[in-house]
């Protein structure tokens, strides 16, 4: 594709860019501020000061424990409301039109960082709970994974099934663009003012975003004959998301769609649990890590997940890789990534696991498009909402699971968390491999057709 087509055919890419930028910044700004607040309200200013000296072991165990259980308290109250908040988003995509979908995520994360920035200039010696209500916000609204899902129905609407893959991977490629771009700045932002400026700033991109949507993004409707949802809060709107994964389809449909459903769940899991715990574990001993390094390390993460998508892409579509063998690439250089984090005791095998690792920015791109090609047109809001209700599960799972877990193996072994993620991939590539043994020639039937 020429240059200037692809230029044309942007519609929803800037819209994630945008969007995953606000919350990679945050991510880490946001797990700073709550390090930051458990050790000031449990202890006092000079203990925060020196928490990495020999002497103050015991309070560093404190605040590494307490602060785990409040960076799960977070996700918990962002992914259970967005668990519903998703399926409506969803369905009203498929019904009322896309652009509808694509806004709401980043008025939840509007209201959030008013929270934040409150909480940076006039709380932060106060108690930790209201970082709770942040998060709560925010999963009303949808959520990053209601973003995730509103961008790819409209993508998966308006593409033909032989460019989807392409163009659910540059989805992708903007996400891992917005994670390399945004701890980069958010560390800098914070090296020169404070956690408040990060927050406004964060708020800007979402306000931008809404502004592009509202005069740039034409509006689509999904296709087909489902007009029974007339009303924004039926939850037959929920319903229809969760039938439309489970219906029984012509062929072994059904059990592909399960299968790369319970793919994803695992591989999501394992990824939110790294980014809940990766940050407790470089602020441990013996690496002792400032948040300005981990910026970094999570900015040259992003950027080689990036660049593999932005390079690789065109290469494997001119030579027609299955979408099942690019997933499986991704998932064993996943695990591979992860027994090296866990490895890692120094600064330079830290920035190494990334190298590693980079080929599994693949695994997500290739489900979503395995997923789109297995329904019809005007189920793929429905579906993709389904999905991002996965997403959130995992979201949740990963939190509860790493962070009640990475306390506990800390105390046997710092990386032993990371061996556990490593081995959990063993269960998806088995699944996707099964998927890619009996796949059925007739559910790609469409795959040369344009539309």
């Amino acid at each position: 594709m020429a240059l200037c087509d692809w230029v044309k055919s942007v519609t929803v890419e800037p819209v994630l860019f945008l969007y995953m930028l606000a919350i990679y910044m945050q991510y880490g700004i946001f797990q700073d501020l709550v390090y930051e607040k458990v050790c000031i309200t449990t202890f006092n200013s000079t203990v925060c000061h020196k928490l990495n000296d020999s002497d103050y072991s015991a309070n560093l165990d404190t605040v590494q424990k307490d602060s785990s259980m409040w960076i799960l308290s977070s996700t918990v109250s962002l992914a259970l409301p967005s668990i519903i908040s998703a399926n409506f988003l969803g369905s009203w995509g498929d019904s009322f039109g896309r652009k509808l979908p694509l806004i709401m995520p980043s008025i939840g994360g509007i209201l959030s960082s008013f929270v934040y920035i409150w909480i940076s200039l006039y709380n932060l010696s106060g108690p930790v709970w209201p970082i709770v209500i942040a998060s709560a916000l925010s999963g009303v609204f949808g959520g990053f994974v209601s973003c995730i899902m509103a961008v790819t129905s409209y993508i998966s609407n308006v593409s033909s099934q032989r460019n989807r893959t392409a163009r659910v991977s540059l989805l992708e490629a903007m996400s891992f663009l917005g994670g390399t771009i945004g701890p980069f700045a958010g560390g800098g932002l914070l090296s020169i003012s404070n956690h408040a400026t990060v927050f406004g700033f964060i708020c800007g991109c979402h306000v931008l975003l809404i502004v592009y949507v509202l005069l740039f993004v034409p509006q689509v409707m999904g296709t087909g004959t489902n007009t029974d949802n007339n009303s924004y809060c039926s939850f037959t709107h929920v319903k229809d998301s969760i039938t439309t994964c489970f219906k029984k389809r012509d062929g072994l449909k059904r059990a592909h769609i399960i299968c790369f459903l319970a793919s994803s769940l695992l591989i999501m899991t394992t990824t939110a649990g790294e980014m809940d715990v990766a940050y407790l574990f470089a602020k441990d001993d013996p690496l002792k890590w400032t948040y300005q390094t981990y910026s970094y390390y999570s900015g040259v993460k992003f950027a080689l997940g990036s660049l593999t998508l932005i390079l690789a892409t065109p290469v494997v579509k001119y030579i027609k890789i299955p979408d099942h063998i690019i997933c499986l690439i991704g998932i064993i250089s996943k695990a591979a990534g992860f027994v090296l984090l866990g490895y890692s005791t120094t600064t330079t095998l830290m920035f190494l696991a990334p190298l590693l690792s980079m080929f599994s920015s693949f695994c997500i791109p290739a489900i979503r498009s395995l997923l789109s090609k297995h329904v019809e047109t005007w189920e793929l809001g429905k579906m993709y909402a389904f999905v991002a209700s996965v997403e959130n599960i995992c979201t949740l799972l990963g939190s509860v699971i790493f962070n009640s877990l990475y306390p506990i193996m800390r105390d046997y072994e710092r990386g032993l968390i990371f061996y556990f993620a490593a081995t959990l991939q063993i269960i998806p590539l088995i699944i996707m491999w099964w998927s890619f043994a009996y796949k059925d020639d007739a559910d790609y039937v469409d795959l040369n057709l344009e539309k």
